[in-house]
């Protein structure tokens, strides 16, 4: 499966964040750029949430993604957010909480409900419920963000093993997090840069 951008272009009034953008992407690549130069909006068009001004895409099928915002349901556990996105999901608690674990997310954490969670143990939950939900396509915008960098290192691997084969982007301008995941990297800005004026 690979998705498929052609000719996407977006403004916003006078502004120009990208136009004419065509990418095809068969796995999991970094798309990079300093803030403001569009990572966002683009995921955002990718998963439908925001219109193109021009432009298609196609192939995505069903979607996963991991927002700048957690969206967490506040009174369910980080276990409990993750078998949301499982059909008989309970049956897999076990497997979930393994991964948890692997992220160095444990004990009492695991029953507290999401409320009450630090920022980078939502970054967690958000991140495996992505990771676990049936998707043909995966998105991630800045997913290590709260993350210290033991526990970054530990999300890069899962991500690594879970999202090969598949197309998966993820939008980041956390140079340490492009080199954990040695995926190929999207220039985001080096495509706009490229345009003709």
């Amino acid at each position: 499966m690979s998705l498929h951008i052609e000719g996407l272009t977006k403004r916003f009034g006078g502004h120009t964040l990208f136009e004419g953008l065509s990418l095809t992407v068969r796995g999991p690549a970094v798309l990079w750029a300093p803030s403001g130069w569009g990572k966002t909006t683009l995921l955002r068009i990718l998963l439908g949430l925001e219109r193109p001004d021009a432009g298609t895409v196609a192939g995505a099928g069903r979607m996963a993604a991991v927002f700048q915002e957690d969206r967490l349901c506040p009174q369910l556990s980080a276990v409990e957010n993750v078998l949301l996105v499982l059909p008989g999901g309970k049956a897999q608690r076990g497997a979930v909480e393994a991964d948890f674990a692997r992220l160095g997310m444990e004990g009492q954490a695991l029953t507290l409900p999401a409320a009450r969670l630090s920022g980078g143990q939502k970054r967690r939950a958000a991140l495996l419920r992505a990771l676990w939900a049936q998707a043909d396509t995966r998105l991630f915008d800045e997913p290590f963000t709260g993350l210290d960098p033991e526990a970054a290192a530990r999300a890069a691997a899962l991500l690594r093993e879970r999202c090969a084969g598949a197309p998966a982007l993820l939008a980041t301008h956390d140079r340490a997090a492009i080199e954990a995941l040695g995926w190929p990297v999207i220039r985001l800005d080096g495509i706009r840069s490229a345009l003709p004026k």
